[in-house]
């Protein structure tokens, strides 16, 4: 999650809305992005100190560059760093990093450290800030190294496909269900993509269709030490989201669907998650913006040899963001998530942990 009403439109194929240029000459340039927040959040929240109310402070710093190769084609290079961002106040840790070729309306190519692209059909309901995301905040809430992936956004068209390599303890799925807590896994290779198309001005504005899927394969035999990760077969994962509107003005709705099956090691074990989320909100010419929704997200896990079902639990939530944004750089919000009627088997109760809380939080954010 984390990050404001405003910043949801921009996909990671370019650096922050708020970036500032601080050098530029003979077709170089040089910006810098970044922000400094600080949230209160109630006991029962997961980043909440020890289940005791408090504030939180964290930080963000991104540099990016970009130079003209020929009339054509530019290069370009980000990186980006996560700061402080938890209780223990000594985090400094790598989000995206990247170099590629911008080829302008053709397209951009890029290798490195990001989000795969599914990511870009899960944007349509990524709006708040951490009471939601029990559907798509877990299966692609984490960059990983080593890819490469094109990018294409034109004339309506939406187009996105990567390439996974072979990666050590990299982040796969964010979910106490999936990993208990351990999301290092050992990938051997992927490949993943997305397509989507754009109907500019339906009534109260554009809308948008898209859907993506990824394929990860893990390592296997002597590839799998203990200093690897976590072994697996091979994860899926597949999804579809319609948004209409724009976020950050007037009307807009949205609605998600995802699945996720993580094979075992072994092929005698599928761990599978379904579930959609929708969300409804209405963006003021003063900079107040008022979002809900609704999560729906199934587990249960597959026995491949007998076929059958166990270990289900269901997460129901509902969260509620209201956020007024001062101006381009300076936006206060609140934000509270609601259980709605979570359940799960006696197996998988810490499923359920977070779930069952009513969780609370008010935040100001500087955006440079």
């Amino acid at each position: 999650m984390k990050k404001s009403l405003l910043a949801l439109s921009v996909i990671a194929v370019a650096v922050s809305a708020n970036a500032a240029t601080v050098y530029e000459k003979d077709g170089s340039s040089l910006t810098i992005d970044g922000r400094v927040q600080s949230v209160f959040y109630n006991g029962n929240h997961r980043k909440a100190a020890e289940k005791d109310s408090s504030i939180q402070n964290s930080a963000r710093f991104g540099i990016g560059g970009k130079t003209q190769l020929a009339d054509w084609v530019s290069g370009i290079g980000y990186a980006q760093w996560d700061a402080t961002d938890g209780s223990s106040h000594e985090n400094f840790e790598a989000r995206d990093q990247y170099v590629g070729a911008d080829f302008g309306e053709f397209g951009l190519v890029k290798a490195g450290r990001f989000l795969d692209s599914t990511y870009s059909v899960e944007a349509a309901t990524d709006i708040y800030e951490d009471a939601a995301g029990n559907v798509q905040g877990k299966h692609n809430g984490e960059r990983r190294g080593g890819q490469l992936q094109y990018t294409f956004n034109n004339y309506g068209f939406f187009a996105q496909a990567g390439v996974q390599t072979a990666q050590d303890n990299a982040k796969l799925v964010d979910s106490e269900y999936f990993n208990n807590g351990n999301d290092k896994f050992a990938i051997d290779s992927g490949l993943n993509g997305a397509l989507g198309y754009t109907i500019d001005d339906v009534v109260f504005g554009p809308l948008s269709f898209k859907a993506g899927y990824s394929y990860v394969k893990g390592q296997s035999d002597n590839d799998v030490t203990g200093n690897n990760g976590n072994a697996f077969n091979n994860f899926k994962h597949a999804n579809a989201s319609i948004a209409w509107g724009n976020v950050d003005s007037g009307f807009y709705v949205a609605a998600l669907y995802e699945h996720a099956a993580l094979r075992n090691a072994a092929d005698t074990q599928k761990i599978v998650n379904d579930g959609f989320e929708l969300a409804a909100g209405y963006a003021f010419d003063n900079g107040v913006s008022v979002i809900a929704g609704y999560e729906n997200s199934f587990y249960h896990k597959k026995n491949m040899i007998t076929g059958e079902k166990t270990n289900k639990a269901i997460v129901r939530r509902i969260p509620v963001f209201v956020n007024y944004a001062i101006n381009s750089n300076f936006n206060v919000w609140t934000e509270a998530g609601f259980n709605a009627g979570s359940s799960a088997s006696a197996e998988d109760e810490k499923v359920l942990e977070s779930a069952r809380e009513t969780v609370f939080s008010v935040g100001a954010r500087y955006t440079f």
